[in-house]
C-alpha cells in the first residue's frame, strides 16, 4: 500500500528556500508530511507547513509527483509563499528552521530533496518522476521506516 506525502518549496524575497531540521533524524527537509485520509495533497501541504513552521502559506504551483517504489511512497511537491504566521523554532516534529540559498544547501538533507529543488529552480511544473533511491541516506531512511513501525 502506497503512502502519500505533500511537501512545499517555500521561498522568500531573496529566493532562499525554507528548510526544517527534523527531530526524528538529524536531516534538513522541505516542510511537509503525510496526506491524511480524505485530505487533498494541496490541503495537506498547507496544513503541514503550518504545523512544522508556524507560517501560513499559499501554493503558487505544483512542481510534480515523485514516486518512490522502494518506499511505496508518492510525494506531491508544491511551490509556495508565506502569507502570514510566525516562525516556530522548536515544534513537535521540527528542531529548527533556516533559510538557505539554493547554491548553498546543507549536506545532510532528506534523499531527493536537492533534485526536487533543482527541478523547481529549472521551472519544472506538472512533472511525474520515479526516483531510484540508491543513496546511503535513502538506505538509512528505508531502515528507519521499516523498524520505526514496530
Amino acid at each position: 500500500m502506497y503512502t502519500e506525502g505533500a511537501f512545499v518549496i517555500v521561498t522568500n524575497a531573496k529566493r532562499q528556500i525554507l528548510l526544517v531540521k527534523r527531530k526524528d533524524v538529524p536531516l534538513w527537509d522541505l516542510p511537509g508530511g503525510r496526506v491524511e485520509s480524505g485530505e487533498t495533497p494541496e490541503a495537506a501541504a498547507i496544513r503541514e507547513v503550518m504545523e512544522e513552521t508556524g507560517y501560513l502559506i499559499e501554493l503558487s504551483g505544483k512542481l510534480g509527483v515523485y514516486q518512490r517504489p522502494k518506499f511505496q511512497d508518492e510525494q506531491h511537491v508544491f511551490a509556495g509563499n508565506i502569507t502570514g504566521g510566525q516562525a516556530i523554532e522548536n515544534g513537535m516534529e521540527t528542531a529548527g528552521l533556516k533559510w538557505f540559498s539554493p547554491e548553498r544547501l546543507p549536506l545532510l538533507m532528506v534523499p531527493n530533496r536537492k533534485m526536487q529543488i533543482r527541478d523547481f529552480l529549472n521551472g519544472a511544473a506538472g512533472i511525474k518522476s520515479t526516483v531510484k533511491d540508491n543513496s546511503f541516506l535513502a538506505a538509512l531512511d528505508l531502515f528507519r521506516r521499516k523498524y520505526s513501525k514496530r
